[in-house]
C-alpha cells in the first residue's frame, strides 16, 4: 500500500500546498482521501483521474471537498460515462453536494454524468479494490469521520481527518503501521473548549504514542509553523514526518519496526511534552506511557480558525 500525500494545508489558503488530500493505492487500485482546494491540480501529476477508483470525503467544510468540481473537468462532456467514478460523501453530503453544480454555474447533471455520488454508512465495511476501508467518528464542528485503510498484506493507515481529541481515533489507531493526524492549532486556547474541533501538534504526537503507531504523518497545518514543527519533531527521528505535497510513504506490516512510545506529561490539552521513550522490554517493542505531574503552559488566546 502506497500512500502520496497531494494537499497538508489548513482552510486558509497556503502558498507551498493544497488543502486535504492523500492518495491511496495497492496494486490497480487508488482511492483519493478527501479533495480540498488545489488537490486535483495536484492529483494529475501523479495519476489520471479516469484511474482512480473512489474518491472519499470525510466532512463537508470546503478544504475538504470543494476540488471536486475542478476534478470533475478532467472527465468526458456530452453525457454520461459509461463507468462513472464513485464518490463517497458523509451522511448528509448530498444535499449540499447537489447545490455546487449551480454555484459554479454549470447545467443540471454536471456532476451525475461522470460521478456516482452517494452516502456512506459509518457503521458498513466499505470495500474499494483491493482496499477495506472502516469510518472513524471525529470530534469535529461539523459530524466528520476518519478512515482505517487495511491494505491485502494487512497493514493499516489511519487518516484522522479534522478532529479534537479522541479516545475513538486513539482505539482506531492502536498499532496502526501509519498514522495520519491533523495538527491545525499552535495551542489548545485557539480552539473552543467546550467543541474542540482540532489538535496540536503535541496532542497528535500523543494521541500516536497512545494508539502506538509505528509512524506518524502529521498533517493540516499552516506552513508558517512548518520550521517550529521540525524542530519539535526531530526528536523522534524518521518514525514521525510533517506532511508535504508530493510526500510518497510505501505502508507495509511493521513499517517502521517498533512502536512510537513517549513520556509525557498530560497536562491540560495542548501542554503535552513528550521525549523519546527508552527501548521496551514489551516484545513488540512498546514503551509504556509514563504520566508524569501536570505542567500547564501559559499562553495568550487566538481567534479560532473555523475549519
Amino acid at each position: 500500500m502506497r500512500l502520496t500525500v497531494l494537499g497538508c494545508g489548513p482552510a486558509s489558503p497556503q502558498p507551498d500546498t493544497p488543502a486535504s488530500g492523500l492518495l491511496v493505492e495497492s496494486g490497480s487500485t487508488a482511492v483519493l482521501l478527501d479533495c480540498g482546494q488545489g488537490v486535483a491540480a495536484r492529483l494529475v501529476q501523479h495519476l489520471e483521474p479516469d484511474r482512480l477508483s473512489a474518491v472519499v470525503i470525510g466532512h463537508m467544510h470546503a478544504d475538504h471537498f470543494i476540488d471536486l468540481a475542478a476534478l470533475r473537468y478532467r472527465f468526458a462532456w456530452g453525457g454520461r460515462s459509461a463507468s462513472r467514478l464513485p464518490v463517497h460523501l458523509p451522511p448528509g453530503g448530498l444535499e449540499p453536494f447537489s447545490e455546487l453544480a449551480g454555484i459554479v454555474s454549470e447545467r443540471a447533471g454536471f456532476f451525475d454524468d461522470a460521478f456516482d455520488v452517494r452516502e456512506y454508512e459509518p457503521a458498513t465495511r466499505l470495500r474499494i479494490g483491493e482496499l477495506t476501508l472502516d469510518f472513524i467518528a471525529g470530534r469535529h464542528y461539523v459530524r466528520a469521520w476518519g478512515v482505517a485503510v487495511t491494505g491485502p498484506d494487512g497493514s493499516r493507515l489511519v487518516y484522522a481527518g479534522d478532529t479534537g481529541p479522541s479516545q475513538a481515533m486513539i482505539a482506531a489507531a492502536t498499532d496502526a503501521d501509519l498514522l495520519v493526524c491533523e495538527a491545525t492549532l499552535d495551542e489548545v486556547a485557539e480552539d473552543d473548549p467546550e467543541t474542540r474541533g482540532h489538535l496540536t501538534l503535541d496532542e497528535a504526537l500523543a494521541h500516536a504514542c497512545e494508539a502506538r503507531a509505528r509512524r506518524l504523518v502529521v498533517t493540516h497545518f499552516p506552513s508558517s509553523r512548518r520550521e517550529a514543527m521540525a524542530a519539535r519533531i526531530a526528536p523522534f527521528g524518521p518514525a514521525v514526518t510533517l506532511a508535504r505535497p508530493d510526500l510518497v510513504i510505501d505502508v507495509g506490516p511493521g513499517t517502521a519496526g517498533e512502536s512510537l512510545g513517549a513520556i509525557f506529561h498530560p497536562g491540560v490539552p495542548g501542554s503535552l511534552r513528550l521525549t523519546p521513550a527508552a527501548p521496551s522490554p514489551d516484545p513488540l517493542g512498546r514503551a509504556p506511557l509514563h504520566r508524569g505531574p501536570l505542567e500547564p503552559a501559559s499562553r495568550t488566546p487566538r481567534p479560532p480558525d473555523p475549519h
